[in-house]
């Protein structure tokens, strides 16, 4: 009875040790010419990466398609690893791991159909690395998870879940106006805070 009273409730969701991170653009800026020129430059690479991407993707597709009928080939043959495939002056690595893509509920039925519940069972596990919580649900009843989990074994309670992250909380852009004072200040604290931003 002693030690029911001192046990210490443990927190299934420990916060992450380390540091991670919302921005919407609407008006323009002009800047100094040199950003002007790395613009248009940036702008002109990308216009050329996604014309080389389109092209880039007509051959790969080939090349999947030849390799994925050249390993099954090599399965039957004893062979089931990863290979090299010569072209006239380079080579691409045909990578095959021994895992696969998230398989849907969907998925696995048309896969028992196809191959028979017995090779289902024997190919296919649960990804219980997949599982993630409704986050708006969680926190709305973050008490309720917690004390519901607090009957599980101490020591699957503490390692079960990895540790969460932080994040800037929404409207946290304008609440950082009342603390940094200067530009030098908004850019420290926007950096800590890893507010997303990009360019596009």
């Amino acid at each position: 009875m002693a030690k029911e009273a001192t046990a210490k409730k443990v927190d299934p969701f420990k916060t992450k040790k380390s540091k991670t991170p919302s921005a919407t653009a609407s008006d323009t800026v002009t800047p100094p010419e040199a950003i002007a020129t790395a613009i248009d430059s940036f702008r002109e690479a990308q216009d050329q990466y996604k014309h080389f991407e389109g092209e880039m993707t007509i051959y790969k597709d080939q090349i999947m398609n030849f390799s994925t009928d050249e390993y099954t080939r090599r399965i039957f043959n004893g062979m089931p690893g990863s290979f090299k495939i010569l072209g006239e002056e380079t080579m691409v690595t045909y990578v095959v791991m021994d895992s696969s893509a998230g398989l849907t509920e969907e998925d696995v039925n048309g896969f028992s159909s196809r191959w028979g519940q017995g090779a289902a069972d024997e190919m296919i596990v649960r990804d219980f690395g997949s599982i993630k919580f409704d986050a708006s649900v969680l926190e709305a009843n973050y008490d309720a998870v917690v004390e519901a989990l607090q009957t599980l074994p101490e020591q699957v309670l503490q390692n079960l879940f990895k540790p969460m992250l932080m994040k800037a909380r929404p409207g946290a852009v304008e609440a950082a106006k009342k603390h940094a004072k200067t530009p030098e200040d908004m850019k420290d604290l926007l950096r800590q805070l890893k507010i997303k931003n990009y360019i596009r």
